[in-house]
């Protein structure tokens, strides 16, 4: 046990790794090696230059029809500011995340994130999400780039996830994964169920913006304990789900 203390976190992590997968019953080499550069994907992303990068996020459902949303992304560490051309903002500082929805003007309140949990959208690293769903891990080379890949069980509500990205710098090209329509069922008449997600990253730069940028200064204030949005934005209905 002094042992393991002693080991860096990210190693501890990569062993509790493979003992899921060898619980379960999955290839423990390529896992292993598939979540190792899990882990320098995420370090990738949450270094501590000040980083901003695009990514467009199509969505596409059962009835043929697909969604486009464009995000423009400034990240240091765990802090974020990223908008969207559907009308929302996001902003987390190491004290709160806050989400606005400009079009309803509507704000919410949080504690922060996992900025890597949230990029991905999928819980893929959770220790539930992989005892339940997932029967491996695969690493493969597609040239200037690398793929990572899960392999699904059956009851998986997924069939497909895939981080493509640059195998010199760890930083994300691609995220794509597609949904089990045979574990949902048929899908009603007329519904609008997403059936595949594709977001494309690009522009990566650095250096061009500063702390500055993760502020909630210029969106809310305290007053007695009880926060307030500030000008330009006091009509907005602030929920504050902190003690939630």
């Amino acid at each position: 046990m002094r042992t393991i203390k002693r080991l860096p976190i990210q190693l501890a992590a990569l062993l509790v790794i493979a003992s899921l997968m060898k619980a379960t019953g999955q290839p423990v080499s390529n896992t292993f090696l598939a979540s190792r550069e899990l882990i320098n994907i995420k370090r990738a992303l949450q270094d501590t230059t000040h980083k901003s990068f695009e990514a467009i996020n199509v969505i596409t459902y059962n009835d043929g029809t697909s969604n486009t949303i464009h995000y423009q992304y400034q990240v240091c560490g765990n802090k974020v500011h990223i908008v969207a051309d559907d009308s929302t903002e996001f902003i987390q500082s190491s004290l709160y995340n806050l989400l606005l929805k400009h079009n309803k003007r509507e704000t919410v309140l949080s504690r922060p994130v996992d900025l890597f949990k949230y990029l991905l959208q999928v819980d893929v690293m959770g220790a539930s999400f992989k005892r339940s769903f997932v029967s491996g891990m695969t690493a493969t080379d597609t040239g200037g780039y690398k793929k990572l890949s899960y392999l699904f069980q059956a009851k998986s509500p997924y069939r497909q996830f895939d981080i493509i990205y640059d195998k010199t710098s760890y930083r994300i090209q691609a995220i794509q994964y597609r949904f089990n329509k045979s574990r949902s069922g048929a899908a009603p008449v007329g519904s609008k169920m997403p059936s595949a997600v594709n977001v494309t990253f690009g522009n990566y730069q650095t250096g061009i913006f500063t702390d500055a940028a993760f502020s909630t200064n210029t969106y809310f204030s305290w007053s007695n304990g009880i926060a307030s949005m500030v000008a330009p934005y006091t009509s907005y209905q602030l929920i504050n789900s902190l003690n939630q």
